[in-house]
């Protein structure tokens, strides 16, 4: 039978200039984080540990609290054998650990990223890891607003699960022309 977890979703836009802060502010506030690069799954059992987001090429990251798991614990149990035999996979859920799936530029916008995580009811030490790393995250962006393009309505209302940095809020969140997007027809501007 299968432990019960409770899974965090945060949307986020960043740009690589809100990526660098965002290192910067795990480094300070969550200093055992690592980030894991899954571009690094096609050639390596054993992936490299490091300490900022610019390490990392893929659009995929783990970040590893290494006070909860090790780096040897991690490439022991969390990185199997790819079922095709070519490559590996590294897991993105677990104990210790949250994904970012980075945000990406599309034809002059930027369409959000998000940081997940699943965590087993009783861990209660990933759980305040995610929980500390949600605050970061929402503390260094700024709530957005939907914009209905038909009309270019903005909501009331920030969006409860959205939020996007600085460098992203100042290049594309712009109320006159919002480029922050979820979808074709999702966009969101951080001006009210």
């Amino acid at each position: 039978m299968s432990t019960p977890s409770k899974l965090h979703r945060l949307c986020v836009f960043m740009t690589p200039a809100d990526e660098a802060r965002f290192s910067d502010a795990v480094r300070t506030s969550l200093p055992a984080v690592r980030f894991v690069d899954a571009s690094q799954q096609p050639e390596t059992p054993l992936p490299t540990f490091r300490s900022s987001l610019s390490e990392c090429a893929g659009p995929h990251v783990t970040l590893v609290d290494t006070s909860i798991i090790s780096e040897s614990t991690f490439h022991r149990d969390y990185v199997v054998r790819h079922p095709s035999g070519r490559g590996w996979v590294y897991a993105i859920v677990g104990s210790g650990l949250a994904s970012l799936v980075r945000s990406r530029s599309e034809d002059d916008s930027l369409r959000n990223g998000e940081v997940r995580a699943s965590v087993p009811t009783e861990d209660a030490r990933t759980a305040e890891y995610i929980r500390e790393l949600t605050n970061l995250v929402r503390a260094g962006g700024t709530g957005v607003f939907a914009v209905d393009p038909l009309t270019g309505d903005t909501a009331r209302r920030a969006e409860r699960n959205f939020v996007a940095w600085p460098d992203a809020a100042s290049r594309f969140g712009a109320r006159a022309a919002p480029s922050l997007t979820n979808g074709p027809t999702a966009w969101f501007t951080v001006d009210r």
